[in-house]
């Protein structure tokens, strides 16, 4: 599948035609697609909407135009795919990653960027905030607004360790597996992911000029390298969602009443 047409619109609506396929170039496009925000309100939406599962999947073209109406991102295998696409019609040299995440194995994704001999990730499902060298050996790092990345790898295998420091707490986020995923297998795992429990939980997040705010049901977080502040809301989800993220409440309606659906429909196969 080819997306040339959606990749050129992206690329004019950003200003980025004429990006070199070198390092500034990886760097100043992963910032233009991180003001595209991780969310699952689309997913949940589609999932309620499309009975065929092989149809669930949201290609670039449904990013895009979805970005564009509601102010939309997508989860991690839909950024990536999208991210992919841009990446790969400008000349880089990607493969896509699986990553294991404290809730399964495989169940996060991403991509590793070919650059001459140096490698680095790209993760737009997870608002890192520039491209991380990927290690030969020992561990490379970085520093941004929400706090320092280290990617580590594992003695002499193809896993390494994704682990975030911010307010002076260190946390491993995911193993990386430095293996190329093939085109079906990835599909397959998209189409899986529609299945997993994070399907019952609205979570959103984005990265702002301070660090990064997360919303996880109604719970807000907002994170700098120096303080974590959170807000349990309980009345004006939409609206607040509206003001912190930019997207639109009747996307986040739909997605909140499939929630309330999937959870009864939930509890009442495992008799809760």
């Amino acid at each position: 599948m080819h997306y040339a047409d959606v990749v050129r619109d992206f690329l004019k609506l950003t200003g980025a035609r004429g990006v070199r396929p070198d390092l500034e170039g990886l760097k100043f496009l992963a910032r233009l697609f991180h003001r595209m925000p991780y969310e699952n309100l689309t997913k949940i939406a589609r999932f309620a909407e499309v009975s065929d599962p092989e149809l669930r999947p949201r290609m670039p073209d449904i990013v895009l135009a979805e970005h564009m109406e509601y102010g939309a991102g997508g989860t991690c295998f839909s950024l990536t795919y999208f991210f992919d696409q841009i990446l790969t019609g400008l000349g880089y040299e990607t493969i896509r990653v699986f990553c294991d995440r404290s809730y399964g194995p495989d169940t996060h994704c991403a991509l590793i960027v070919s650059l001459g001999s140096d490698r680095y990730l790209v993760d737009p499902g997870y608002l890192m905030e520039a491209p991380v060298r990927v290690p030969k050996t020992g561990y490379a790092s970085q520093s941004g607004r929400s706090g320092k990345i280290f990617l580590e790898r594992l003695g002499e295998t193809s896993q390494l360790l994704l682990v975030t420091e911010s307010a002076e707490k260190r946390r491993v986020r995911y193993k990386l597996k430095d293996v190329a995923v093939e085109e079906s297998l990835f599909l397959k795992k998209w189409i899986d992911s529609f299945e997993w429990a994070m399907m019952r939980h609205i979570s959103i997040s984005v990265q702002t000029g301070d660090g990064i705010i997360f919303l996880r049901d109604g719970v807000l977080r907002k994170n700098t390298a120096d303080e974590k502040k959170q807000d349990r809301l309980s009345t004006g989800i939409a609206q607040r969602i509206e003001k912190e993220f930019g997207i639109s409440p009747r996307l986040f309606a739909d997605a909140f009443d499939a929630v309330v659906k999937m959870k009864s429909k939930y509890n009442k196969e495992n008799k809760r």
